[in-house]
């Protein structure tokens, strides 16, 4: 018996390294040709991602539906796919779920919070693209002041945007070198600008275009009439700053109220696990939660009417 179960033993071994290395080739002509040829070796778990990644741009393909646009990708600065992102997102909250639930964390407890991996995976793509949005708003009249002075020394304005393309930081420079790109390809200025003011949402970049367009059409010293819109962009730049300034106090406590409930929850669930439970158990228990997520919902909604400020 000792050697029958050393056998099998043996022989799980070589099944299971065959299952994941492979059969190795050495026989015949295809053996031979494969011995010298540089064939990549990818790990099981590199290949096990791949096939993940496939699988779900093939279902996201056929649904017609992507959590994350490619274009909210590349303004975030995330170099990946979005099928790439989502089997990200979906290990991390199956991982939160188990390591939970090991916690010995209601099952159902467990599950709403592992959805929170794909929320905060949204929120923190969104915040990404929001920085860079408005780090390209602070940006505008330093390039305008550099448009200006190479439209002073004789360049003209496709060459003057080039140059300041790259004086200036990202960005700006990546958003400049998009329009002189699509400019050299035979498109119009006004319209690559366009584009550019819809991706960043920039109305300041809109009035730039629009002057641009407006001096085409009826001619004028286009030196001035930028120094004019910069100066516009530079007051309305310090009145946003004075009003984010001024509403960082209700920025902060609307952070806090919406993080206060969501972390005592979770800290009872911890220490009175039992107690939590009855919430999860009993009939009045799960209309209490309903009710108070309703209400989470809306106050959350009503707060964040109160504290934005659109210009």
């Amino acid at each position: 018996m000792l050697v029958i179960g050393a056998v099998l033993v043996i022989g799980s071994l070589v099944c299971a390294y065959l299952a994941v290395v492979g059969v190795p080739e050495t026989r015949g002509t295809r053996g031979r040709v494969a011995a010298y040829a540089v064939v990549e070796q990818k790990p099981l778990l590199r290949r096990a991602n791949d096939g993940a990644v496939e699988a779900v741009e093939k279902l996201l393909s056929r649904r017609g539906w992507r959590p994350f646009s490619a274009e909210e990708l590349e303004l975030a600065g995330v170099r990946r796919s979005v099928a790439s992102l989502v089997v990200t997102v979906l290990v991390l909250g199956g991982a939160t779920f188990f390591g939970l639930v090991i916690l010995q964390l209601p099952v159902v407890a467990a599950f709403l919070l592992s959805l929170l991996v794909p929320v905060a995976a949204k929120v923190g793509v969104r915040v990404k693209v929001a920085r860079r949005r408005k780090r390209f708003a602070s940006q505008l009249a330093p390039l305008l002041q550099m448009m200006a002075s190479s439209l002073r020394a004789g360049q003209s304005l496709p060459r003057a945007m080039d140059a300041a393309s790259h004086d200036a930081e990202a960005p700006m420079s990546e958003e400049l070198s998009r329009v002189v790109n699509e400019y050299r390809i035979g498109r119009d200025l006004v319209d690559a600008m366009e584009d550019v003011a819809d991706r960043m949402q920039s109305e300041d970049f809109r009035w730039i275009a629009q002057a641009i367009e407006s001096q085409r059409e009826t001619g004028g010293n286009l030196n001035e009439i930028l120094d004019q819109v910069a100066e516009t962009i530079r007051e309305r730049h310090h009145v946003r700053e004075q009003v984010m300034a001024l509403s960082a106090e209700g920025r902060l406590s609307a952070y806090i109220l919406m993080g206060l409930p969501v972390g005592v929850g979770i800290y009872y669930s911890m220490v009175a696990s039992t107690q939590m439970g009855v919430f999860v158990d009993v009939f009045i228990g799960k209309v209490i939660m309903v009710v108070c997520g309703l209400m989470y919902v809306l106050g959350g909604f009503w707060m964040r009417s109160i504290v934005r400020i659109e210009f």
